[in-house]
Order: C-alpha cells, then structure tokens, then sequence
C-alpha cells in the first residue's frame, strides 16, 4: 500500500507467522527494505504489481538486521543483479551468532550477500538519500532509515506503534537499546514504519509514541 510519494508498506497481518513488515521506496530505481521470509516473498511481489511498481525495478536490498524474520527473504534474490547491504557489525553477529539464531526458527544458513556496508551516514542510491542510524540493542548492528526528504523513518525492531523490540535476544541489550530509542526520538518524521505491528502517521502521534514507550518502557532496559 502507497504511505506517501515514493514511500510504500506491505505490512505482516498473520501474527501466527513468523514474519515482518517489508518496505519500498521509489526513486529512479526501487530499494526494497526487509524482505521477510523467502516463502513469502512472491506474495509482496505481487502486491508491489497492485500498486504499480515493477520488481524487476528492485536494485538494492537493506536489511536493518539480521534476524529470520527480517533477512531469509534475500535468498529469493541471490542470483540476481540485485545489491544487498546491512551494518558491518551486524553481518559480524550474523557470521558468529547469527546462524545458530536461524536454527532455532527451523532455518537453514542465511542465503545472502553483503555488497557493500550499510553504516551510519549518508546513503545515496536511485535518486534516494538516506541518512543510516545506528541503532543497536535489539541486534548489535541494527540501523534505522530516515528519508528526510519524506520525512520517513523505517525502525527495524528497535520501537513499534506502542512497545520496542525485544533484548533477550542473543546479542541483545536493553541499556544499549534505550540509547537507541532517544537517538532516533530526536527526528522529527511525519511517518515511523516499524519492523511489526501497524504504522504511525502524523508527527504528534509519532511524538506520543515515543513518549509512551520512553514511560512503559525505559525503567525496565
């Protein structure tokens, strides 16, 4: 479903899954953000026809980390042209740890590549310009996506509409995830697209979100 101009959301509404919210964005190109799990990945692709876009206009792939849920989808995409990135100190988690995790979900080993290091910076790609925030605590090297162009942050898991990512994750941290949290609560978006759970439109509801989280949550990280 279209959120804004160039901004795109395919959220997961099957909570029996194990799955996430997949995001694009539509510049001279498409950058696809979480593909989710591969057995799933059709179904968005088919969705992205609904609403006009072209997978085949798909050039790069960002995961904001590396759980199963977010990064079993880039196998669908491994033999093609397409890029993939994420964090440097996330793809070392997922070489160390990260493998094991996908055990546990009844996953084989990761299919997927590392292009080049999505770190915290400037990200220019297909017209786009992304500002990468580190954001770790849930995973060691998650980032959030802010297009202040569309005044957009794509969160990962670090905060939903109304709670936060979990901690008790392997590589988890709930002091480090607070520091995240304030991190990313100084933008100002007018949309916060969240790795689950629905979305958050309009920048006093956006502001109410985080204060709500900061107060539900913070005492207990």
């Amino acid at each position: 479903m279209k959120v804004t101009d160039g901004v795109y959301a395919y959220p997961w509404t099957n909570m029996m899954e194990n799955n996430c919210n997949t995001y694009v964005l539509q510049g001279e190109g498409l950058i696809l953000i979480d593909p989710g799990l591969n057995k799933y990945v059709p179904n968005i692709l088919d969705a992205m026809k609904q609403d006009g876009l072209n997978p085949d206009e798909i050039s790069l792939i960002i995961n904001t980390h590396s759980h199963p849920d977010h990064l079993d989808g880039n196998a669908y995409f491994i033999d093609t042209d397409v890029k993939m990135t994420m964090h440097e100190e996330e793809e070392k988690f997922l070489e160390k740890i990260g493998k094991e995790f996908f055990s546990m979900f009844g996953l084989t080993d990761p299919r997927y590549r590392v292009d080049f290091f999505c770190n915290e910076g400037d990200l220019q790609e297909n017209g786009i310009s992304l500002k990468v925030v580190l954001t770790p605590g849930h995973s060691p090297g998650s980032v959030c996506l802010y297009w202040p162009a569309k005044e957009t942050l794509i969160s990962g898991d670090v905060v939903f509409s109304g709670s936060i990512g979990r901690t008790d994750f392997p590589g988890g941290s709930g002091p480090i995830l607070k520091q995240s949290i304030e991190k990313i609560s100084a933008l100002e978006p007018a949309y916060l697209l969240p790795g689950h759970n629905e979305l958050v439109e309009g920048k006093e509801e956006i502001k109410k979100n985080f204060d709500f989280i900061k107060r539900a949550f913070f005492s207990y990280l």
